[in-house]
C-alpha cells in the first residue's frame, strides 16, 4: 500500500525524535547567546564587507591537536594568514602546522602544553602567548612585525570601547590579526569551567557589534558569533592558573 505524504512526514518525525535528533539537549551547545556561523553568515555575504581576516584565516583553519594545545593551533593559523596567504609560494613550501611550530620553537612552549604541563598547569598565560607568537614570527619571517598586548582587567564602558576600536581597526586592516586569550565557557556555556582558551578573531560586524571567533576547539565547536560585550567578559574573567586574559594584535611594521 502506498504511503501518503502526510503519513510519511509523520513517520519521519517520529523516527527523528526517537533517535534524539530533535530532543532538547541538557546544555545548549553555544550557550544562550553565541550563534554558530552555519546559522548566521549574512555579514560574510555582504559585498560591502571584504572581511579579509576571515578569508585569510579560513584557508588555514585547524583544530588544536589536543585539549591543551589551543595556543599552538591559533598561532599557526595567524602565522599562515600573515605570512603565506597573499604571496606566491613554491610547491616545496609547507604550511605552518601546530606540530611543526612546537618542534621549531625553542624553549618551554611544548612542555607547557604536555598533559602535566609546567608549574602544575598545562597551557599559557597571555604574556607567554606573546612570547611564543614573537618567537614564531622570528623563526618564520625575515620582515619586522609589531605585536601589541592588552590585558583586560575590568568590564566597564571604557574597556568595551577600547575593545570595539581594536576590533574595528582590525577589520579594516587586511594585514593584522587578533589573538584572544579568554574563558571559553563564558561564551559557549559549557559546564565544568572555567576553561582558559586561545583562538583568533575571524571578523567583526561593527553594526551588529558581533565578533566571529575562529574557535580552534574543533572537536566541539565551529566558528561562532558573540556580542562584543560577552567577549569582554570572557577576556576579563580571571582564572587561578592563568590570571586574566586579553588581546594580542599582530601586524606588519610600517
Amino acid at each position: 500500500m502506498p504511503i501518503k505524504g502526510a503519513e510519511l512526514a509523520l513517520g519521519l518525525t517520529l523516527l527523528l525524535c526517537a533517535h534524539g535528533a530533535w530532543a532538547e539537549p541538557a546544555h545548549a551547545k553555544y550557550g544562550l547567546s553565541a550563534v554558530p556561523l552555519a546559522q548566521e553568515h549574512s555579514y560574510l555575504q555582504d559585498p560591502k564587507q571584504p572581511a579579509p581576516d576571515f578569508w585569510n584565516l579560513n584557508a588555514y583553519y585547524v583544530s588544536q591537536p589536543d585539549e591543551s594545545a589551543c595556543s599552538a593551533a591559533a598561532v599557526s593559523m595567524v602565522l599562515n594568514a600573515l605570512l603565506n596567504a597573499e604571496r606566491p609560494r613554491g610547491d616545496q613550501e609547507r604550511n605552518i602546522t601546530p606540530a611543526g611550530l612546537l618542534k621549531k620553537i625553542q624553549g618551554d612552549w611544548k612542555p607547557r602544553l604536555a598533559p602535566k604541563g609546567l608549574d602544575g598547569r598545562h597551557g599559557v598565560t597571555l604574556g607567554q602567548l606573546e612570547i611564543f607568537l614573537k618567537a614564531g614570527l622570528s623563526e618564520y619571517s625575515r620582515f619586522p612585525f609589531i605585536v601589541e598586548r592588552h590585558e583586560v582587567a575590568a568590564v566597564d564602558a571604557q574597556g568595551l570601547e577600547r575593545l570595539r576600536e581594536a576590533l574595528r581597526e582590525n577589520e579594516r586592516n587586511a594585514h593584522d590579526f587578533i589573538l584572544l586569550h579568554f574563558v571559553q565557557d563564558e561564551l559557549t556555556g559549557a559546564p565544568g569551567g572555567p576553561f582558559p582558551h586561545v583562538s583568533p578573531v575571524g571578523a567583526y560586524d561593527a553594526v551588529r557589534r558581533k565578533v566571529l571567533i575562529f574557535d580552534v576547539d574543533r572537536d566541539w565547536y565551529e566558528p561562532y558569533w558573540v556580542s562584543d560585550e560577552d567577549l569582554l567578559r570572557a577576556l576579563a574573567h580571571p582564572t587561578k592558573a592563568f590570571g586574566r586574559g586579553g588581546v594580542l594584535r599582530v601586524g606588519r611594521a610600517p
